[in-house]
């Protein structure tokens, strides 16, 4: 084991890495867990049931949801757990158990965490929501223009959900940044 001391993140990074955690944490799950219940909280109220059971866009194969759950709930299940793992991602990148296993890890607790493990998903997770913010100056104002009741979401994205995207869009690659100047092996 390498006993030399940790670089602790700059001051930069341990913004973006707290803006990272907190925008999925704090701003996109609280406002998705009302939706997950079937409370229409910020939502057309008039198409969120359907949209909720799955007799809406798209989602009309699944009439019934899926193992009883209500396609709508499942949907927005999955993409709060994502923001969540995504959120302890962004902490992991500035946090001394992104760099080392905690002790309680069985197996791997005080082993080094290789760099590769964080910097993939960063990678890939910074590519997409780089990319898909890349196309919101021409989606987000057809999206608005033609919003309607029949989509329950459109309006309370584009006002709320669109920023804390765009912060998280920001952060994480930042915070990825330099983890990856932290940890990368020094040639000799």
């Amino acid at each position: 084991m390498d006993s030399s001391p940790e670089p602790t993140p700059p001051r930069w990074a341990r913004l973006a890495g707290t803006v990272g955690w907190m925008a999925p944490i704090l701003g996109f799950v609280p406002l998705h867990v009302p939706w997950i219940l079937g409370i229409p909280f910020l939502a057309h109220e008039e198409s969120f049931d359907s949209w909720y059971n799955g007799r809406s866009n798209g989602t009309e194969g699944y009439p019934d949801g899926i193992m009883g759950i209500p396609a709508g709930a499942m949907y927005l299940g999955i993409l709060a757990l994502l923001a969540i793992l995504g959120g302890v991602l962004s902490l992991g990148l500035i946090s001394s158990w992104g760099r080392v296993f905690p002790r309680w890890v069985p197996v791997l607790g005080g082993r080094r965490v290789p760099p590769w493990i964080p910097l993939t998903p960063t990678v890939l997770g910074s590519v997409l929501m780089v990319g898909y913010s890349l196309t919101l100056p021409i989606q987000l104002p057809r999206a608005i223009a033609e919003a309607s009741p029949d989509d329950p979401f459109t309006l309370t994205g584009a006002l709320i959900g669109l920023p804390i995207l765009l912060a998280w869009t920001v952060a994480l690659p930042a915070a990825g940044w330099s983890y990856y100047r932290r940890t990368r092996r020094k040639r000799i």
